[in-house]
């Protein structure tokens, strides 16, 4: 005897009408291009999910760290970042990656395209390439024990120049499931997922626009209208109409005919405004963004919202550590290199949180920072040089330059040499 554990009606079909539900393989708007560009153009909603993420995603940037590395050397590294537009191609790279799925960044150096690219080059520009642009070239890469394991080793660009691998920086949004990922490289859109919530949503407001327009309507009742329409005389009919609206118009006054009628309809709108908002929390949980973040409208309730913003904030760090540092891992070589002439061994760097800390958290931070760094110092575990490249380095003094840093060293330099010519008092 077979027993299956599931609720079912023999008389309504309840239970049997749910398992037949499926989800099947559809319309994928990833791979249209054409609705993609028409969603940038004429909705907000869709350029606000792709700006407002990368925007955050590179807004505070990160923290360089490294112990071979003083405050002079992260400076040198900032300022190659900025002449070679980092943050700014890293932003709008991430806002045309959330929108189409993916995009390639092409580092140009001085040495060829096949070259790959290796610390000790210099950086010339940093090129945003869209999927149509870049394509593989020869057989994928079969070794196992390759870094470039499952992917091409040579990529052509306009169809005329060749590239390596290397020196294309790819930026996916959501991955493709795990058997298309062997026959397609670019990821996913991050509309796709909120792409039937957002129609839903537009047709409802649509809807509700056009009710709006049509919430008040002027009944006339005409005698011998029938007769008069048969006989041709729509456009006279068309003119009283509008001579009575002017009227109406301009004084206010409502003059008919007396065996003419006249009523008023009016439409109700109970419950629009419940469907609307929830219609609209579905957009923002499928854009996985708060409502107060994507539609700019503060929280209702006895709900703060800062519990949202902080989800918002994590999910921000998941798309740094997805997207963008993987890019940072193969460029930080060249671009110490560049600055330093090397690249450290212990280098790592963190993104800095979005998370705003108030002035009284802050000085309550710098009480603490103060207290515990006085007494390693009392103890000699730290300088006077690393508690300031530390509070440098943590935001709670960022207005400490590198030259004010070199000034305490050579200041500290000198009271040691003066220490060691004086004479012993005994």
């Amino acid at each position: 005897m077979q027993i299956n554990d599931g609720l079912t009606s023999l008389a309504t079909n309840l239970g049997k009408r749910q398992e037949q539900l499926k989800y099947t393989s559809g319309f994928c708007l990833t791979d249209d291009k054409a609705q993609l560009d028409a969603l940038w153009k004429q909705n907000w909603i869709v350029q606000k999910i792709c700006n407002k993420k990368a925007r955050d995603m590179t807004r505070k940037w990160r923290n360089i760290f490294s112990n071979d590395l003083d405050a002079e050397h992260l400076e040198k590294i900032e300022s190659i970042e900025r002449k070679i537009k980092l943050k700014e191609t890293l932003e709008k790279g991430c806002a045309w990656a959330s929108l189409y799925g993916g995009v390639a960044i092409l580092v140009l150096t001085e040495r060829s395209t096949t070259f790959p690219l290796k610390p000790g080059q210099h950086i010339e520009k940093l090129i945003i390439l869209e999927q149509s642009k870049v394509q593989p070239k020869g057989e994928r890469n079969e070794n196992v024990f390759d870094d470039n394991f499952g992917k091409y080793d040579i990529y052509t660009v306009n169809g005329k120049i060749d590239v390596h691998y290397s020196r294309l920086l790819f930026i996916n949004a959501v991955d493709r499931p795990l058997e298309e990922q062997h026959n397609q490289f670019w990821g996913l859109s991050d509309i796709e997922q909120a792409y039937e919530v957002l129609k839903r949503y537009d047709a409802l407001s649509t809807n509700t626009g056009d009710l709006v327009q049509e919430s008040k309507v002027d009944v006339f009742k005409m005698d011998g209208l029938t007769n008069k329409l048969a006989a041709g005389f729509e456009s006279d009919i068309a003119k009283a109409m509008t001579s009575i609206q002017l009227i109406k118009s301009s004084t206010n006054i409502l003059l008919i005919d007396k065996d003419n009628e006249y009523d008023q309809k009016e439409l109700t709108f109970t419950g629009l405004r419940d469907l609307l908002i929830e219609f609209r929390n579905a957009v923002a949980g499928a854009a996985e963004m708060p409502v107060t973040i994507l539609f700019g409208q503060s929280v209702s309730g006895l709900a703060s919202g800062d519990e949202d913003i902080q989800n918002y904030h994590e999910s921000i760090h998941g798309l740094q550590e997805n997207r963008l540092r993987p890019v940072f891992e193969k460029l930080d070589p060249v671009i110490s290199t560049m600055a330093v002439g090397f690249y450290p061994q212990d280098w790592w760097f963190e993104f800095v949180p979005l998370t705003e800390i108030k002035q009284e958290q802050k000085v309550n931070m710098l009480n603490t920072f103060s207290a515990a760094t006085n007494v390693l110092m009392q103890n000699g575990v730290l300088s006077e040089i690393q508690v300031a490249n530390e509070l440098k380095e943590s935001g709670l003094f960022a207005s400490i330059s590198a030259e004010e840093i070199a000034k305490l060293e050579e200041q500290m330099d000198v009271n040691e040499f003066t220490r060691d010519l004086e004479e012993p008092e005994e």
